[in-house]
């Protein structure tokens, strides 16, 4: 499966997004992350860097440039599991500027010692280059975000606002995690959308950086945040390997915190 960069979706649908139109799992999470009204981020801009390094590395692998938890063994000429690595499977120049910077971090990491993780430390350096504003950068330059001022405290402060250009991407986004969510709570129902490896990713990237409030869905939080939790893990082992790893660097950055 190929996804789409920003720019592609964008160039394809310079207005109103066509209804199959989709943009890239790290886009669609960094407008799930914001205020459709005011364009502030509803959770820490630290934690959400964390989620979109998580997203980016996804969107290499259902690209098929990398392998997650494998590498390749040339004696064996084969793939062998290898829990918490990453393996360029395919050198060929990245198709955006943040997926070539992903792929650069990844060979920095390669030469990690066994005992560490590298999936884990990769998210951590590539989350800490500034990654928030490259992305919004990037959707700001392609056309997906628009910047407005605003100003405050009386008119004394002058802000800037990041606003989705039109808001059929964010609810488009919410519509499929609603779909699915629904197809889950009534396996019943014979003809019940099932999830693309996108959505599922999504779903779990949301669960797993406190976003489900903010799908603004008609269920209860406990029976939201199960369902999210089920389908982003049982969905694909990469899947679930990369959002375990952006909640376990969640977790590292509460602890620097606390330092």
């Amino acid at each position: 499966m190929s996804i789409p960069t920003v720019d592609e979706a964008r160039t394809v649908h310079p207005t109103t997004p066509d209804r199959l139109a989709r943009l890239p799992l790290r886009a669609e999470l960094f407008l799930l992350a914001h205020d459709d009204d005011t364009g502030e981020p509803t959770i820490n801009i630290q934690s959400l860097a964390v989620g979109l390094a998580g997203a980016i590395l996804l969107e290499l692998w259902l690209d098929q440039r990398v392998a997650i938890g494998w590498t390749y063994n040339p004696l064996r000429q084969g793939w062998v599991p290898n829990p918490g690595r990453i393996t360029i499977a395919n050198t060929d120049p990245a198709g955006d500027p943040l997926g070539a910077a992903a792929m650069a971090v990844i060979r920095q990491t390669d030469h990690t010692p066994p005992e560490q993780d590298q999936l884990r430390r990769w998210l951590r350096i590539f989350a800490a280059t500034d990654l928030y504003e490259r992305v919004r950068a990037n959707m700001l330059t392609v056309g997906v975000l628009r910047r407005t001022s605003r100003r405050r405290l009386g008119g004394l402060v002058k802000t800037d606002a990041y606003l989705a250009v039109d808001t059929a991407w964010a609810v488009r986004a919410r519509g499929q995690i609603r779909s699915i969510l629904h197809g889950l709570a009534h396996p019943q129902h014979r003809h019940r959308e099932r999830p693309d490896d996108q959505c599922a990713a999504l779903s779990g990237l949301v669960h797993v950086l406190e976003l489900a409030p903010f799908l603004y869905l008609d269920l209860p939080n406990h029976q939201l945040n199960r369902l999210l939790r089920d389908l982003g893990e049982r969905h694909n082992r990469t899947i679930h390997d990369v959002i375990t790893a952006v909640d376990a660097g969640r977790g590292d950055l509460a602890v620097q915190a606390m330092r």
